[in-house]
């Protein structure tokens, strides 16, 4: 869902409100967001999210398990 892309565009983003802009965009996919320093806390809880995104979709990858079986006779 979320990707490392989205991550940094979201930290440039609060990078951007701490140094003093006043309004700063984010856009990943079809979507732009526009923020403004009194969503500053709303910035934080995206960045939560994606991080949480992609820690769960590292931490899914399927394992593959190999296995083999024999009748025992030699």
């Amino acid at each position: 869902m979320y990707t490392q892309e989205y991550l940094e565009a979201v930290e440039k983003a609060i990078c951007d409100l701490q140094s003093g802009k006043r309004v700063t965009s984010v856009s990943y996919g079809d979507t732009h967001v526009q923020y403004a320093s009194i969503n500053f806390a709303d910035l934080l809880k995206l960045r939560s999210q994606i991080k949480a995104g992609i820690s769960s979709e590292t931490n899914s990858r399927k394992r593959q398990v190999i296995f083999s079986t024999s009748k025992g006779v030699r």
